[in-house]
């Protein structure tokens, strides 16, 4: 990069007083991670990912924000919302970000876009600053310019509205309902491994929930199909990392539709003797097509009920091998059998009948800008939830 790009970069830097990285998958594909991690320390810019970008910085990192977007934490979109320069590293202003482009960061006087490819550059968002090439490279030469000129910048008032943000706004969940709520068992599993384990997931509420509740220390722990999203892929992509990192934590957090589409795996799984561990969070139905129902629909549900399903996933996995195969009912029991799932030498498949009602939360509709998020009962908004309206045909195409 010229130092003549450098320094407009800087410039809208300077001019800025809420600056806000949005990384994307390309970060993590660009072996960018680290470099991504220095400039924002470097700068003390706070650090938000998309779904595939999770992992690029430790989500438990002052800086960061963890995941924005259509299921993103609230103080992220709240943040986006507040930014006055937005910052993308290898990211695409996907629907599920900036379903509405026009009003994605709507106080941003300045937009900079890092990509690979040309044509990402103002497709969706225009941008004031850009740079095609490689991440690694780019973020090198910002850094070295940086330094080279003394570049220092004060957003201290910014981070400490973003550390404001994230004790107001935090993730939660019904913690006081007799049903077990998937979120707390997925909190439970994360306490236990300490952002160590590698997590692979299927598509759909336990994925967003599996985004949410994660932490995640280095980028490649996380292990999802994002964009069309491939139901199924959460137990291959468990077996190919469990081959890959023999003596890491592994665990497929998948649903009971997700599962379905790859069931077969589970006797590779005990073919090879991987202590891959199998979560299964079992709603009776296709949970993220019925909560769009229910939100968006009229609660008219097609096709996404399962329970007159007779499937059990238990004697499924004894009989492809298992050994520790388990089903959780009892709320009670969750903290005791989660650790012993976890613990365990061997695979693991350890299924949770969840609360079959449970949503995700926040939700950024389709079509529809974040001042129109939801935030659900248990998570506090900056004001009155919107009046949750239905969906126009033409918004989704």
């Amino acid at each position: 990069m010229s130092d003549e790009d450098c320094e407009r970069f800087f410039d809208y830097l300077k001019a800025s007083s809420r600056p806000l990285i949005y990384s994307g998958g390309g970060t993590i594909a660009a072996d960018a991670s680290e470099e991504l991690r220095k400039f924002s320390a470097r700068l003390q810019l706070p650090v938000t990912t998309t779904l595939m970008g999770i992992g690029a910085i430790d989500t438990q990192s002052e800086l960061s924000l963890q995941m924005l977007g259509m299921h993103g934490t609230a103080f992220a979109n709240y943040a986006v919302e507040d930014c006055d320069f937005i910052i993308a590293l290898g990211s695409r202003f996907d629907d599920r970000v900036a379903a509405l482009p026009k009003e994605f960061a709507p106080k941003a006087k300045a937009v900079a876009h890092f990509d690979i490819d040309a044509s990402e550059i103002d497709k969706v968002k225009q941008t004031d600053w850009s740079h095609v090439g490689l991440l690694k490279d780019a973020l090198n030469d910002l850094l070295n310019y940086a330094d080279k000129k003394d570049i220092s910048c004060d957003f201290g008032e910014w981070n400490n509205e973003i550390q404001e943000l994230k004790s107001k706004h935090p993730l939660d969940f019904d913690r006081g309902s007799d049903l077990i709520q998937p979120q707390m068992v997925l909190d439970e599993i994360n306490q236990l491994t300490k952002g160590e384990a590698i997590v692979s997931t299927g598509v759909g509420q336990h994925q967003m929930w599996s985004a949410q509740y994660f932490d995640f220390k280095e980028p490649r722990q996380w292990l999802t199909s994002g964009s069309m999203g491939t139901m199924g892929f959460g137990l291959p992509a468990a077996i190919g990392a469990q081959f890959a990192h023999p003596d890491k934590i592994v665990i497929d957090v998948d649903g009971d539709g997700s599962i379905r589409m790859n069931l077969g795996d589970m006797e590779t799984v005990t073919t090879y003797d991987l202590p891959i561990k199998i979560l299964l969070l079992n709603n009776a139905g296709d949970g993220m097509v019925k909560q769009w129902q229910k939100l968006y629909y009229g609660g008219r549900l097609s096709a996404s009920d399962k329970t007159l399903h007779k499937k059990d996933f238990v004697a499924s996995a004894k009989s492809d091998g298992f050994e520790y195969a388990e089903r959780l009912i009892e709320k009670s029991q969750l903290k005791s059998t989660v650790k012993e799932f976890v613990e365990c030498k061997k695979a693991a498949f350890l299924e949770v009948v969840i609360d079959p009602d449970a949503m995700v939360f926040p939700m950024v509709g389709p079509g529809m800008s974040y001042a129109q998020m939801i935030t659900g009962d248990h998570i506090e908004s900056r004001g009155e939830d919107p009046e949750v309206e239905p969906i126009d045909p033409k918004a989704m195409f």
